[in-house]
């Protein structure tokens, strides 16, 4: 079958067999690029799995689900918690980063990955589930609540996932975007330019500039949402946040809320709220075109925002 990774700094379009084993069978229907992804490329650091974590596709009896890109334990302090995004077992992976994933025709899930859809939902914008699952997690573990203003800082696809997964929560949204573009992606959320304070900032940057700017734009006590990859230190302006009050909270993918999985509240969101989810992915191309797919997502001057990979498209 077809296949995508990447490694040593190239994007490699691949011919391996199909998957055997324990687990479920989902034939891929389109696989996100993230922008972990870019970033695991440009490392050029030796990566031997197949890429690939924000997926849907289709059961062998073609039940349209997506998948939680997460192999846990399930027995560990973390995982009895509802955590297990934080499993502690020393097998935990994270398909598609740290083991085989959905840039692929097939691909061999654990049970507990599959989440069930409504079967009406739109299969071309079902893989972006699992970002805007992120998203729900920050807010989930920040108590974020549908009174509350939210600005997010950052307009690529987990800026717009944030937007997109507050104001199907019901809250006042407003977005801070470099490009033109991405403004205008939002447009259907009703965003603005920050201005005044928020009860809630979103950091899908994770620069120190942007966390300049979340200090800026907090209430005091509010809390700043670490969505970002930061692969440097984390560091906050110190005389900002102290005189805020503020408190700066990381998240780490999904798990389980006091409401249910962090993935089954962004499926429903997704499915109630399609319309706004039209402008994210800005480009789809064939699991051939997988090198062109790379280049159009790290060039945000293109007008790309979210780059998917489509693979068993069934209309």
């Amino acid at each position: 079958m077809k296949a995508v990774n990447y490694s040593e700094g190239k994007v490699n379009i691949l011919n391996v067999p199909k998957p055997s084993g324990d687990g479920i069978i989902v034939n891929i229907s389109s696989c996100g690029i993230c922008g972990t992804d870019m970033d695991l490329l440009k490392n050029k650091g030796h990566f031997s799995h197949i890429a690939g974590h924000e997926m849907s596709g289709r059961l062998e009896d073609g039940t349209l689900v997506a998948i939680e890109p997460l192999d846990y334990c399930g027995d560990c302090p973390e995982c009895a918690s509802g955590s297990y995004n934080l499993c502690s077992n020393d097998k935990f992976e994270m398909i598609g980063l740290t083991s085989n994933g959905g840039m692929a025709e097939q691909l061999i899930v654990p049970e507990h990955c599959i989440v069930k859809l409504n079967q009406e939902i739109d299969t071309k914008t079902s893989c972006l589930i699992e970002p805007i699952a992120v998203a729900v997690h920050g807010y989930v573990i920040t108590e974020t609540q549908p009174s509350h203003r939210v600005a997010v800082i950052g307009g690529g696809s987990k800026g717009q996932c944030a937007v997109f997964a507050a104001k199907a929560m019901g809250c006042e949204v407003d977005l801070h975007a470099r490009y033109d573009h991405q403004m205008e992606a939002a447009e259907f959320c009703n965003v603005k330019k920050p201005s005044g304070v928020y009860d809630r900032v979103v950091d899908c940057v994770g620069s120190a500039e942007a966390l300049e700017t979340s200090v800026e734009l907090i209430k005091p006590q509010g809390k700043i949402i670490g969505l970002a990859v930061a692969w440097d230190d984390i560091k906050l302006p110190g005389f900002g946040t102290i005189n805020k009050e503020a408190s700066y909270h990381s998240s780490r993918c999904y798990g389980m809320g006091p409401n249910g999985r962090d993935i089954d509240i962004a499926a429903k969101m997704l499915f109630d709220f399609p319309e706004m989810a039209s402008k994210i992915i800005t480009h789809r191309l064939p699991i051939d075109s997988a090198v062109e797919a790379f280049k159009i997502a790290d060039d945000r001057k293109s007008g790309s925002i979210k780059v998917v990979l489509d693979i068993n498209i069934i209309d």
